[in-house]
């Protein structure tokens, strides 16, 4: 994963989805949004400059106008994304964040499967381990019971 702890907004990450695609020219992903979110073209061009300034996007200039792409692949935006909010959210809060997104999020399968392994895998290792510290978040924050 790189340094940086940026994040990025709900809109910003509908824009990256269109980059993770492929490289696009401004107007094709003006015209996207356009349909897709009813955005207006300035608001699209906001989104990419910003993606851009924050090292998420680069943009070359091509005869007509810009070409866009993805400098941060769809698994390292996600990683991030998990690692800021694993980060933000107490230790005694995070069993029943990881159970509620099992919970909502809807899972082939396959992907239950990978999850179970992945948690057989944990378990394996914690086997002997001592218990986790609490969060040290001074107890009653955000209902928090430690």
């Amino acid at each position: 994963m790189t340094s940086c702890k940026c994040s990025i907004s709900g809109c910003e990450w509908k824009v990256m989805a269109l980059l993770w695609q492929g490289p696009a020219r401004s107007r094709q992903i003006c015209e996207t949004c356009a349909g897709k979110f009813g955005w207006s073209p300035s608001t699209v061009k906001t989104y990419l400059s910003r993606l851009v300034k924050k090292g998420f996007a680069e943009a070359e200039k091509k005869r007509g106008g810009f070409e866009y792409r993805a400098k941060k692949s769809q698994g390292e935006c996600l990683q991030e994304r998990t690692e800021k909010l694993a980060e933000e959210t107490c230790l005694c809060d995070q069993k029943a964040m990881l159970l509620d997104l099992i919970k909502t999020c809807p899972l082939s399968p396959k992907d239950a499967e990978e999850i179970k392994k992945a948690l057989d895998e944990k378990i394996s290792r914690a086997q002997g381990a001592k218990e986790l510290k609490k969060c040290g978040c001074k107890g009653g924050k955000n209902g928090c019971g430690c």
